[in-house]
């Protein structure tokens, strides 16, 4: 049932007329204050005799089917904005820490490189020339990092800061060097040896030699939620350190065939799903005295770009030519997120999905579904699930305690949002359903 709340309509409707069908009751009333709200009003307004008592499923039977439906296409539109800036490739995506920015990497024509960040709705340049760029990483709206090439020292770790640049370190040994932006400025993981650059604010650029944790090299890095902690993947180990490299949090073993990593990505401040290179994936949990516990594995493809995208419930990666998707908790395949289908990607054409660290983003890009021309049509777009009519599109049960208070906030009075009182609702809703399941 879980799985089923993050279906598309037509799938939840099946669900729900089999239980009506075999007399579960229970089930399919779980299931009704499960899934998205504009779903739950349409199967809670079918049912036979709806209660009136109060609860989430009385609520739902209450509803304007008819607002409740225009608010959540107004979300649909509202969630995603398309842009101009085509990404190519998830690898030239980058986020910020702890700001709503972004930057993408292009090649516009042959021999140029240009790197724009996406701040709220405007584009802005922070590189345009001939020198190729191997990796960025975006830290906020005032600072980026890249490894670039130097005609005189062959690469260079190159920082990108209001308007200027300045070299961090320069030599061959930052070939395969990924930088990432963290909460205390940024990090860049060697390619070649265990070797870590730091620098922030208040620190001046310093290597922490990760050798003595057991890892060859790096770069398979991942940065948590919070931007306060970072993991990196080696042969046979996955370590957790604090973002500015001082503290061991935790670190384990990968078992075979599991390892050597490939990929990471966080799903939550405590929780990593790994990707490895043979392909499979395995669940683990940071807990306390430096112990990485694991909870799951799963047979998977080997995957690139493997991403964490709590507001559709997946993780995923690229596998094959096409975009593959598991279930963040059993890493079970399941189909592409709902809001891709309906949005008209094709799903065999899209070349991007990442999502930030933090949750807050996804961007999309590939090719829509042929228009009336016949034509497939070019798209970047970025989705941005803090936008105050976003948590109309996700299941009713996935909603928590930072959902709510963001939605109490939103429908307030005071607000002066459209589509409160569907907002309100919702609010009730999710309050009514975790008080029937006590």
């Amino acid at each position: 049932m879980e799985r089923t709340a993050w279906a598309d309509a037509e799938r939840i409707d099946r669900q729900a007329a089999r239980y009506l069908n075999g007399g579960h009751t229970e089930p399919l009333r779980r299931l009704i204050c499960s899934v998205p709200l504009a779903d739950g009003v349409r199967l809670a307004r079918r049912l036979p005799g709806p209660p009136t008592d109060g609860s989430a499923l009385a609520l739902l039977a209450a509803a304007d089917e008819r607002a409740v439906r225009d608010a959540a296409d107004a979300a649909a539109r509202a969630v995603r904005t398309d842009h101009p800036v085509r990404a190519g490739a998830a690898q030239w995506v980058s986020f910020g820490v702890g700001d709503p920015v972004l930057t993408v990497t292009t090649l516009p024509e042959p021999g140029l490189t240009r790197i724009m960040m996406l701040d709220g709705a405007t584009w802005r340049e922070i590189y345009r020339g001939e020198l190729e760029h191997h990796a960025v990483g975006c830290v906020d709206a005032e600072n980026v990092v890249a490894v670039r090439d130097d005609p005189a020292r062959r690469l260079a770790l190159v920082h990108y800061a209001a308007g200027t640049e300045k070299l961090v370190m320069t030599g061959q040994a930052l070939l395969g060097t990924r930088p990432a932006g963290t909460a205390a400025g940024f990090i860049a993981g060697s390619g070649l040896a265990p070797a870590v650059a730091v620098a922030g604010p208040d620190r001046e650029p310093d290597i922490v030699d990760l050798a003595p944790f057991g890892l060859e090299a790096a770069a398979r890095l991942a940065v948590d939620p919070t931007g306060r902690a970072v993991a990196f993947g080696g042969t046979a180990a996955v370590v957790v350190t604090d973002a500015r490299m001082e503290h061991l949090l935790a670190r384990n073993v990968v078992p075979p065939p599991h390892g050597p990593v490939r990929g990471l990505a966080f799903t939550g401040p405590d929780t990593l799903v790994v990707g490895g290179k043979a392909g499979g994936l395995s669940r683990w949990r940071v807990s306390p005295h430096e112990a990485l516990a694991l909870e799951g594995i799963a047979e998977a493809p080997t995957l690139d770009g493997l991403f964490a995208i709590p507001a559709w419930g997946v993780i995923g990666g690229r596998s094959g030519g096409e975009h593959q998707y598991f279930d963040p908790d059993t890493l079970a395949p399941v189909l592409a997120p709902r809001p891709l289908l309906e949005a008209g990607w094709n799903p065999r054409l899209v070349h991007t999905v990442t999502g930030s660290a933090d949750g807050r983003f996804a961007v999309v890009d590939g090719f829509l579904d042929p228009g009336p021309d016949g034509v497939p049509a070019p798209a970047m777009a970025r989705y941005d699930f803090h936008h105050p009519l976003a948590r109309l599109l996700r299941p009713v049960g996935s909603l928590d305690d930072a959902d709510l208070t963001a939605l109490a906030e939103a429908a307030a009075p005071g607000s002066g949002l459209p589509h409160r009182e569907t907002l309100a609702l919702l609010h009730a809703v999710a309050t009514a359903t975790r008080a029937d399941r006590g």
